[in-house]
């Protein structure tokens, strides 16, 4: 839970940074995206912090927000429209095991890197944790 606070509280000293790293990074292409989201995996990685300069930092926080809106934002959708979820993530998601599918995503498909972040986020998470079939009884 502490560690929950402190993530809270460094997120919203970074909202500046973050702000004017991006205008808009869902209408992004996908090389713009992958150059981002290969920042935060430095910093999701365990271990020592990554060195990451101020712009650096910024850019890497805001694929790690991007990913995390876009999570909430899908599952909340589809709790608003009483419909199904398009990807089906574990319990607990999070940015944290977003941001490496998504690159992982990325890297595979090079060909798809002139694509929207928003269409390729959700791609790749559609790829990463697709939704078993529901069977229906008879």
């Amino acid at each position: 839970m502490k560690g929950d606070s402190v993530r809270f509280f460094a997120m919203v000293a970074l909202l500046p940074v973050i702000a004017v790293a991006q205008d808009s990074i869902g209408k992004e292409d996908g090389a713009q995206l992958l150059a981002r989201c290969e920042l935060a995996m430095r910093l999701l990685e365990p271990g020592p912090a990554a060195e990451l300069n101020r712009d650096e930092y910024g850019n890497a926080m805001s694929c790690i927000g991007f990913v995390d809106g876009f999570i909430w934002g899908h599952g909340w959708a589809a709790w608003r429209q009483n419909s199904p979820m398009y990807y089906c993530p574990p319990d607990r998601f999070s940015a944290a095991e977003g941001v490496p599918a998504l690159v992982k995503y990325l890297r595979t498909h090079p060909e798809r890197l002139d694509s929207e972040a928003h269409i390729l986020t959700f791609a790749a998470l559609s790829s990463a944790y697709p939704c078993e079939p529901v069977l229906q009884s008879r």
